[in-house]
Order: structure tokens, then sequence, then C-alpha cells
């Protein structure tokens, strides 16, 4: 018998045993029933890693669900979900092929990055500077910086770029790519003229002190360099010139950026109030903000800085994955260990490496939500993301020091023993604080929150989170694991209904007074502003600034003892007040009670546009003059005219909802974003 007929004959032997196994005795519908399975099976395969394991993991689950259901514990829950996942070899090996897969985007080329620093360098010699600026930082970008060969070259165009930002007197620029250039590992020999222009760099900022002991420097290192013994004795005699002319320069002290230049007057117990706002607390809407005097529209009521943060997917390539900026390639650096990931500056590379990316660029949790058949990446809620970041950020030993992550404090921020102390953004108390309604769970999200915390497990394994381990897919789990599967589970049923989009504006002209055209940049935690409560009809806008923070600003006067509200992206403008309350319950397990859904104010097409002729006339002529002045790009003035049309409603005690207020609002925050906002 010939191969063929035996296989055919196997295959025959198989079929009808599945027939018989499935209780089939038509071959034709056993054809149709294979035909849809493997359909199925397809499409399955295309899905994100991520979606597979979960649906895979439900599924099993499902068919001894009682077993599950019978579980109190979370880490008996994990442990359970775990076991399956571990002891089911297509689990394990979409894990395996989704964390080993290329990376689609990762674009690395040591050829090209060759090509575009030496097409820089004949840029420079011919003093297109902008050119050069641009050629070298395609040549940063395309290295391998993995590989010893493509850190050479990634530290070549990023000693050369600086030079460039050199001859332009952009000092602080240039440092910093003398920096990432020394971190990239400089060649020894050539190290001397990278710190002889540092030096320069520092006496031109006025850091003389700083650029005494580099010039030092550069005369030790000489010794290493392949100068000829005259040539390094023109270097010294050089350099003995320079430290003479600074040597009764005073030094100029550094002046550190400071963070929040905005906010003049912050609040003492929460710095990320103005000091207009405090914290309070009431059984019925927990803890909330309030005027404690008058607040002013235009006047900031909080700046508050993320405490975890994380990048969509499609946004990894463009903005810096630490502090969320859109990132100038120019200026911009890549991560030393994934080509995927890149960082705005050297400071954010620094925080990154010595936080959470070395973990994760072990991951690269990305390459979990790419779809094989769309040949793209799928976007998953951002609780995901934040959830594993949130984790990542913080050493093991942290989680394992903490032992009161579940005990909710409702009075935390609102009353403390000791009057020094604060409710810093950074403090991880705010995260194990979220609300969670966790009272409310049903067994399904349960399950949905023990697949997720398992998964992450196997990833953090993977990451080398736990330390050196023979394989990242063990059955059961060690003592260190099961004390922090306890705290993801817990910080993703906080983050659930406490995540906050971060965006960034899109350039355009404003041809009268519109919402900013924004687009989504990543997601992250606010501590602060999520202690304010939802209205329908909110007495503060607010935008994303510097990256990672929010701002919020009055957008009406806030009269003292008054709530301050904030909204949670269901405006009465655009929903009914039935589709607000259906949406908020779904989404944040909450009724609103707010005036506007008391008194069911009407939307947008629908609100009242009459005024007294006089005060019409003002506002129109307002509105005329913040288009011109917006057109002309004198933005100072279009806000203080914002403000100035919402005063001459209040003066004129025009009653709310109106039109003229939106209106109004609409280019107040307009005003904001283009001033301070994020930007594209």
């Amino acid at each position: 018998m010939s191969q063929t007929a035996a296989r055919a004959n196997q295959v025959d032997k198989i079929k009808s045993q599945m027939m018989q196994v499935m209780g089939i005795t038509d071959p034709a519908e056993f054809q149709r029933v294979a035909r849809d399975y493997c359909k199925d099976m397809a499409l399955e395969m295309t899905l994100p890693a991520f979606m597979r394991l979960f649906s895979r993991l439900n599924k099993i689950v499902d068919k001894k669900r009682e077993l599950f259901d019978g579980l109190r514990k979370k880490s008996d829950m994990i442990a359970y979900i775990l076991k399956i996942a571990m002891d089911d070899e297509e689990a394990v090996e979409t894990f395996k092929s989704a964390l080993e897969m290329e990376d689609k985007e990762a674009n690395i080329s040591p050829d090209l990055s060759s090509q575009k620093r030496n097409a820089g360098n004949q840029s420079f010699q011919k003093k297109k500077d902008q050119e050069a600026l641009n050629l070298y930082s395609e040549a940063v970008f395309s290295c391998n910086v993995v590989t010893a060969e493509g850190k050479k070259d990634c530290t070549l165009a990023l000693a050369n770029r600086s030079a460039v930002w050199m001859k332009l007197k952009k000092y602080e620029e240039c440092l910093d790519d003398i920096e990432a250039a020394l971190y990239f590992k400089y060649p020894q020999n050539m190290l001397y003229k990278l710190l002889d222009r540092k030096a320069k760099c520092l006496t031109a900022l006025g850091q003389v002190d700083e650029a005494k002991s580099c010039y030092n420097r550069v005369i030790l290192l000489l010794k290493q360099s392949n100068l000829e013994t005259d040539k390094q004795e023109v270097w010294k005699k050089d350099i003995s010139a320079e430290l003479e002319k600074i040597k009764s320069v005073v030094n100029k002290p550094l002046e550190k950026k400071p963070l929040d230049v905005f906010l003049k007057s912050p609040n003492k117990t929460v710095p990320q109030f103005s000091d207009s706002v405090e914290l309070a607390y009431n059984p019925l809407v927990g803890r909330h903000g309030v005027a404690i005097k008058d607040i002013e529209v235009g006047e900031l009521v909080m700046i508050d800085t993320s405490l975890s943060v994380h990048l969509i997917c499609g946004t990894r390539l463009t903005n810096c994955s630490h502090c969320m900026k859109t990132i100038n390639l120019i200026t911009g650096k890549p991560s030393p260990l994934l080509a995927t990931t890149k960082f705005c500056s050297m400071e954010c590379l620094h925080q990154a490496m010595e936080s959470y990316h070395p973990v994760e660029a072990k991951i690269n949790i990305q390459k979990m939500f790419w779809n094989k058949k769309e040949e793209k990446f799928e976007e998953m809620s951002g609780n995901i993301l934040l959830a594993y970041r949130s984790i990542t950020q913080k050493p093991l030993q942290f989680f394992l020091d903490t032992v009161d992550y579940d005990d909710v404090d409702d009075m935390f921020g609102v009353e403390f023993k000791n009057p020094e102390d604060k409710c810093h953004y950074s403090d991880y108390k705010n995260l194990f604080n979220l609300t969670a309604h966790r009272d409310r769970k049903t067994k399904d999200e349960l399950l949905s929150l023990s697949i997720r915390t398992a998964i992450f497990l196997v990833l953090l394994r993977y990451g080398g989170y736990f330390g050196t381990k023979e394989t990242p897919f063990g059955a059961t789990m060690s003592p260190p694991e099961s004390h922090l599967c306890d705290i993801i589970f817990h910080i993703q049923e906080g983050i659930q209904y406490n995540l906050h989009c971060v965006d960034t504006v899109s350039a355009s002209t404003l041809s009268g007074i519109t919402s900013p055209q924004t687009r989504e940049a990543g997601s992250a935690l606010f501590p602060t502003l999520l202690l304010l409560n939802h209205s329908c009809d909110q007495n503060t806008v607010r935008l994303n600034i510097n990256g990672n923070q929010v701002m919020m600003v009055a957008k009406r006067k806030i009269k003292a003892g008054e709530e301050v509200s904030d909204n949670y992206g269901i405006h009465y403008l655009s929903m009914t007040v039935e589709e607000r309350q259906e949406a908020l319950l779904k989404g944040f397990a909450f009724c609103c009670w707010c005036t506007a859904c008391q008194k069911d104010y009407p939307r947008m097409k629908s609100l009242r546009t009459q005024l007294p002729e006089d005060v019409e006339d003002k506002f129109d002529k307002k509105r005329d003059d913040i288009k011109e002045m917006f057109r002309k790009g004198k933005h100072e003035d279009c806000l203080r005219l914002s403000k100035e049309m919402i005063e001459l409603l209040e003066t004129a005690v025009i009653p709310s909802p109106h039109r003229n207020y939106e209106l109004a609002a609409l280019s107040l925050l307009s005003c904001l974003w283009k001033l301070y906002g994020n930007s594209a």
C-alpha cells in the first residue's frame, strides 16, 4: 500500500471514530460540523493572545463552574485558575508564542542607521543643521540597541547630534544627548571630546563648578585617547586656558523647575488642590472637594499628577513611555532594552530604568494584543495596562511589606492624626483606597478578575519580577506570588471604576467656539481628581498637561461651601437624563442626583438662547473678538475674553442652563488646551 493510501485509510479511521463519539451517522453532517469548527478555530487563532487566553480559561472553568464558585478567598480563586492555565498545553503555548514572537513595529535596520549617520555628517559639514538633526535622529532610532554593535551606532549618532545642538547654542538639549551617549557607552578612546563639549555647555549655562570638574576629567582621559603626545599637549594647553577663564566666575546655582508651576498656593493637606478647596467626607457621597472660599471663573482648582500611567498600543512609538508626552524625535531617546519603547528625555529614561522598564521590556506586553488577521493592535481596557504598570513600577519587596492594602480608609486625606501628613499623589494608599464596589461583585466578575490576575502572574514571572525562575509556567504559586496576586486583584477592582484617558490636542484653527479636537494617548490614575464627584453639569473644566498631569479650572463662579464637581464624560448637553442614569450605573455603579438630573436639563439644541439686548450685544462682540484673536495666535487674550463672557452672564444674573454659558465654557476650554494642554 502506498504512503498516500495509508494516510487516507488512517484519516477515514479517525473520522469514523470521531463520528461515533459525536453520535453522527451522516458523513455530510460531520463534514459540515468539522468545517464550522475549523472556521471558528481559525478565527480564534487570529485574535490577540490575551483574548485567546481569557476565552480559553473561561471555557475550561465553565465546565466545572461549581468548583470555582465554591472558593471564597481571592488567592484560592487565582491559584485554581493558574493551575488550569499551566496544565493546559494550548494555554502555555499561547503564552510562549505571544511572548517570543517578533515585534512587528520594531523597525530596526543597522545598515540604515549607519547610512543616516553618515548622511547627517555630510549635512552638518554643509551647515544644514536641521537636516543633520533629523538624520542623526533617524540613525538613533534605527539602531538595534540590544546588541553591542547597535549600542555603538546609537551612541555615535547621539554624540553627533549633540554637536549640532552645541552649534545652535541649545545647551540643555546638547547636555541631554551627551548624557545619553555616555549612557549607551560612548567609545572610551573618544570620550575626551564628548566631555570637552559637555564642559563648554556647562560653562555657557553658568555651571562653572561642574565645568571645572569636567575639564579636569578630560585631561585624565587624554591618556586613553589615540592622540599623539604633541596633540595631547595642545589639548591640555587649551583646557588650561579655559579653566583660567572661568577661574573667578561665580557658579550659578542649578534651578530645578517646579512640577506645578501654575499652583501658587496649594492646600496644605492635599497639595494637588489649590488653597481654595478642601477635602470633606459625607457617608452618602464619600470623599469630595468643597470650596472654602469663593472661586472665580477661570481660577485654578487643581493640578494632579498621575500615580500610574500606560500608553495605548497605538501611541507607543510616538509618546514617552514614562511621562506620556508626545516625543520630539530630534530630542527623544531610545530604550536601551526594547526598540518599540521611547522616552522624551534622559530624565524619563532613568526613572523608567530604575522602576518598571527592565521587567516590562522583557515582557513587551503590547504583543499580547496583536491581532494577526487585522495586522494591528487591539486596544483593550486601560484597566489591564494600568494595573500592570501599578505593579511593575514598584519592587516586589514593596508589596511584600504592604499588609493593610485591603483595609480601605475612607477618611484618608480628610482626617490625619499628624498635622504634617499629606495626601500626596504618589502615595499608594490612594490606589488601595479606590472605590471598587466590592460588595456588588458578581461571580462572573470575580472569575474575570481571577483570570486576568493569573495571566499577570505568568507575565511577571517571564519578566523576572520574582527573580530568577526555572520556568514562568509553573502550576503552583510561591508565597510571594500568593501575596502579590491578592494585591493585583485588589488594584484591578479599584482601577476599573477610576481610570482616566490622557489626551493630546490636535493642531487646528479655531474658526468659531468649538470643542478642542483631541486624541487618546493612554490611561492614567489621577488620585486627587478621583476625589471629586461627578455632576452632569459640573462647575469645572479639565485638560491634560505636561504629559501625565491634569489641570482643573473653574468654568463658573463656585461659591464658598459649594461642592467642586467633575464630569465623567456623561453630560446633560448630549444625553437625556435616562441615558445618563443608565450609563453612570453601568460604568460607575451609582445613580446621579445632580441638579441637571433633578431638573432634567434640556440638551444643547433645546437650551434657552434669549438674552437682554445689551448683554447679547456685548457677548457677541467678545465672541467675534475671540475668533479674530485666536486666528492671530493671541491665546492669552482669548482666555481673558472667555472668562469675561462668563462673568458678563453671571453679572447679568442669567440663569443656568443657558446656551451662552456653554458656548463660553467651550471657548474657555479651547483656550486652555491651546495654551497649556498636551499637544500631538
